[in-house]
C-alpha cells in the first residue's frame, strides 16, 4: 500500500514538497495523479491537495503558491498554531493552515531571494520571517511532517511508515597556510605572489608560532580522528586554501590524516563577483589532499547568495553542499534537519545539488558560559533527535585544540558527541 496524491495540476513545485514530506521525511511511497476518476477509485491511502475535497480522503486546502511559476513579491499572512505562527491560512482543510506551501516557502529560501532582489545587504536572520513566527528555532517542517503522519495513522491505522533514524554528523573546517619555497627564484615568486593576492596568512601564522599560541593542524587532526574513531559517525572536513599558485601550497604533512576521512571545500562562493576558475582552482588544490573526493562537497560560512553561489557550486561539478545555515545565530535555516534537492527558483526546477542544513557552531557558543553553551548544544539536539533528523554542526579545527584559550569549545565538542549519543 502506498500514499496516492490529488491535484488538479501537477506543477514543479508540488511534486518537490511533497515528495520531500512523505519521500524523504516520512520514507513513504506516494504516486501523484491529476485523474479525479482514477484517484476515487484507489484503494491506497487518499491524499487531495486542491480548493475542495472530492470526496472521504484526507484534504489539504491549497493556497496559490505552489501553483505558481513565478518568484513574486510574497507577504504571508498568518495565524496562532500552539506556540508559534503559521503562514498561509486556511480552512475546513486537515490543517488550519497550507502545511505544503509553508513549506516550500522555507525549503525554497523564497523570502532570501525576494531580499536579494531588491538590495545588495546581507539577509539578516534575526529580521526573518521565521524568526518573527518563532520557528527558527525547530526543525519546523520535520515536525509538521510527523502532524501529516499522525493524520494519516489515524484514518488508516494499517498504513506504515519506514522507519527514520537520528544521525549526527559535525563538520570541521580549517585552512592550509602556504609554505616558502626552496630557492631564491621561486622564494621571489611566492613574496610576489602573496603580496598581490594579499596572501597574509603565512607571516600571521609564522608569527604565531614564535610567540608561542600558533597551532599544528596535523597534531590537532590527529587528536580529533582518535576522538572520533570509536564514533558511529565521523567529521566532515572543509579545507580552504591559500590564495598562491598550487605549488606553493604544502598538503603533505595533513593528507595523510584523510585516508579515510570525508573531505570537502571551504568557501567555495564569497561574492557575485566570485570566479569559476578560482573554484576549480580550489578543487584541484583539494584533489592532492583527498585524490577520491567523490562526491565533492562545500561548506560556505560567509555571506550565502541565492542563487549564484548555488550555481556556481553545481557549475564545479559539487554536488553536496553545508552551507545551509547562519554562522553567528543558531537555527534551522530552512526549517528542516532533513537534507534536500535545491529548487532554483528562478529556473523553477530541482537540481541535483543536495543541501545539508546545520543549525549550530562553534560561533553561536564561544561567547556563552559553559552552561547556557552545554543548555543550547542539548536544546538543538533533542529538537533533532525528536523527528530523526541529522543533526548538523559547525567547529573550527583550531577550537579543537589543546591551548587553554579553546578548552571550553574543545570540551563542549566532547560533550555533544557524547549527549548526540555518535
Amino acid at each position: 500500500m502506498h500514499l496516492i496524491i490529488f491535484s488538479d495540476i501537477l506543477t514543479p513545485r508540488i511534486k518537490y514538497t511533497f515528495n520531500f514530506i512523505f519521500k524523504d521525511i516520512l520514507k513513504a511511497e506516494i504516486e501523484f495523479t491529476g485523474n479525479s476518476q482514477y484517484f476515487l477509485q484507489s484503494e491506497q491511502v487518499k491524499i487531495s491537495y486542491g480548493n475542495k475535497q472530492l470526496g472521504d480522503e484526507i484534504f489539504f486546502k491549497s493556497t496559490a503558491l505552489l501553483f505558481s511559476n513565478k518568484l513574486e513579491e510574497l507577504k504571508p499572512k498568518t495565524i496562532a498554531f500552539g506556540e508559534y505562527l503559521v503562514p498561509f491560512p486556511v480552512e475546513q482543510s486537515a490543517l488550519p493552515f497550507d502545511v505544503f506551501a509553508a513549506s516550500f516557502f522555507m525549503l525554497s529560501r523564497y523570502e532570501e531571494y525576494l531580499h536579494q532582489k531588491n538590495t545588495e545587504e546581507e539577509f539578516k536572520p534575526l529580521k526573518s520571517l521565521q524568526h518573527k513566527w518563532k520557528v527558527l528555532n525547530k526543525p519546523v517542517i520535520d515536525e509538521w511532517a510527523l502532524m501529516i503522519k499522525s493524520i494519516i495513522k489515524k484514518k488508516y491505522p494499517s498504513f506504515k511508515f519506514h522507519e527514520k533514524k537520528f544521525h549526527h554528523q559535525p563538520t570541521i573546517h580549517f585552512n592550509i597556510l602556504p609554505g616558502i619555497p626552496k630557492g631564491f627564484l621561486n622564494r621571489t615568486k611566492f613574496v610576489f605572489s602573496a603580496l598581490f593576492k594579499k596572501e597574509n596568512n603565512y607571516l600571521s601564522s609564522k608569527f604565531d608560532q614564535l610567540t608561542g599560541i600558533g597551532l599544528n593542524n596535523e597534531q590537532v587532526l590527529e587528536e580529533i580522528n582518535k576522538i572520533a574513531a570509536t564514533k558511529k559517525d565521523k567529521p566532515l572536513y572543509f579545507i580552504d586554501f591559500p590564495n598562491v599558485p598550487i605549488h606553493f601550497t604544502e598538503v603533505n604533512g595533513v593528507s595523510k590524516h584523510f585516508k579515510d576521512q570525508s573531505v570537502g571545500l571551504l568557501r567555495p562562493c564569497v561574492s557575485d563577483k566570485q570566479k569559476m576558475n578560482e573554484i576549480k582552482e580550489g578543487l584541484i588544490k583539494l584533489k592532492k589532499i583527498h585524490p577520491v573526493a567523490i562526491p565533492l562537497t562545500s561548506q560556505q560560512l560567509e555571506t550565502l547568495k541565492f542563487p549564484i553561489c548555488y550555481l556556481n557550486i553545481l557549475n564545479s561539478g559539487i554536488t553536496a553542499d553545508y552551507s545551509m545555515g547562519y554562522s553567528n545565530v543558531p537555527g534551522f535555516r530552512a526549517g528542516t534537519c532533513t537534507p534536500f534537492n535545491w529548487y532554483d527558483l528562478q529556473l523553477e526546477k530541482v537540481t541535483p545539488l543536495v543541501v545539508n542544513s546545520y543549525c549550530l557552531t562553534d560561533d553561536t557558543l564561544q561567547y556563552l558560559t559553559r552552561d547556557s553553551a552545554v543548555k543550547t548544544l542539548h536544546q538543538y539536539i533533542d529538537a533533532v533527535k525528536v523527528v530523526n533528523g541529522t543533526f548538523y554542526s559547525c567547529w573550527n579545527l583550531k577550537n579543537l585544540s589543546n591551548l587553554p584559550k579553546y578548552k571550553k569549545l574543545r570540551l563542549l565538542f566532547i560533550e555533544m558527541l557524547s549527549y548526540s549519543g555518535n
